[in-house]
């Protein structure tokens, strides 16, 4: 498979941190971009990630904001912001003339419509089944629960494979995955329960595996969302959702849900 030449992570939160880090470790070339106009320079900074009961990695990751970045002749971009900033994202690439492939590391139907309406040929859905959250300045905490689908909304199953390559690590693992949509709603559907239920509790994932009064809240959500999926034509089983939920919980336990980390740092 061919190598692509530069990823670009667009986006310098606690997953695209965690993700920069562990392809520079795996030897891979990017440069994080950051959407905030806070910092609208050029800098290299030191990242530290702890992952699943293995030993910090640490790596010096390039950054530039995204109004400093002038061309992308070549590569992948990488979106890990969050969805809300994705027409301001595919206005600022398109104005560069940025007709990579994208790859949405994002939750949320539809949150491909952005760059679909600017006219980027090539895009492609991650369904992220990793959490991370940031412990103190430019250290943070990664859960990497399953390997994350990647699937093509418009382009080639050839480039999936590619991208695949490209992302996947160790630490932080990905797999082509040909019916994205119905992986996509899955996720929604999880995440319909953990960001609803976390942050109203303020609580960790893993409190549907310590308490089933908790767990039971969690089913009926679940039911709820079936009946929209039901109407799509999309064959979701209840049994199997739950027991990829309660995966998630186990998997995560300690960590808190981003919604949970948005409202406590006052986003």
């Amino acid at each position: 498979m061919p190598v692509a030449n530069k990823i670009y992570i667009v986006g310098a939160g606690a997953i695209g941190m965690s993700l920069a880090v562990n392809l520079i470790q795996s030897g891979r070339r990017l440069t994080a971009v950051r959407t905030s106009h806070r910092k609208d320079s050029w800098d290299t900074m030191k990242i530290a990630v702890q992952g699943n009961e293995n030993p910090p990695i640490e790596a010096s990751v390039e950054m530039v904001s995204l109004s400093r970045l002038e061309s992308l002749p070549d590569g992948i971009i990488v979106i890990t912001a969050k969805a809300t900033a994705n027409r301001l994202i595919a206005s600022e690439l398109k104005q560069k003339k940025a007709n990579l492939p994208i790859i949405l590391l994002q939750n949320g139907i539809g949150v491909e419509s952005a760059f679909i309406e600017s006219g980027f040929p090539d895009i492609y859905r991650c369904v992220l089944y990793a959490t991370s959250q940031e412990r103190e300045e430019n250290y943070f905490r990664f859960r990497s629960v399953a390997a994350s689908p990647i699937g093509a909304v418009q382009g080639s199953g050839r480039e999936l494979e590619n991208i695949v390559e490209q992302l996947n690590t160790a630490n932080l693992q990905f797999r082509a995955e040909e019916r994205i949509t119905e992986e996509t709603w899955k996720k929604t559907i999880m995440n319909s329960v953990f960001n609803s239920i976390c942050p109203l509790l303020e609580v960790d994932n893993g409190i549907f595996c310590r308490d089933q009064r908790v767990a039971d809240i969690a089913v009926e959500i679940v039911r709820e969302t079936l009946e929209v999926t039901k109407r799509l034509g999309l064959d979701l089983n209840e049994k199997a959702l739950m027991e990829q939920l309660l995966r998630i919980s186990q998997r995560s336990d300690g960590q808190l849900i981003s919604t949970l980390q948005d409202l406590q740092n006052g986003n």
